[in-house]
């Protein structure tokens, strides 16, 4: 399992890009902690969730890249920076994630 940032244009329909994210067998688990944006966590590599998407999101402008923990800097919750720095254990941290926001 991979953590990864999906970035897309603003184009795009919000519901349509989660739609496409929780059709995809081959994610784990994701957040949306940004706008246009999400943490997707997922067995593909880079090339093959964006081969994907590309088929989900036809017209869509969007970046994949792999987010690994000694590459990545910014200020986020503690609970958000083990989601990404983990991703073994990211659907697990999910639940208690999304379990504290609500």
């Amino acid at each position: 399992m991979k953590s990864c940032v999906l970035t897309y244009d603003r184009s795009c329909v919000p519901a349509h890009v989660r739609g496409a994210l929780n059709d995809i067998d081959a994610i784990g688990t994701w957040v949306s902690p940004f706008p246009y944006a999400a943490i997707v966590v997922s067995e593909l590599d880079v090339g093959g969730l964006s081969a994907v998407l590309r088929e989900r999101l036809p017209g869509a402008w969007f970046m994949v890249a792999e987010l690994r923990s000694e590459a990545v800097r910014g200020w986020l919750p503690g609970k958000l920076w083990e989601y990404v720095s983990d991703p073994q254990r990211a659907p697990e941290r999910a639940r208690r994630l999304f379990a504290s926001a609500g």
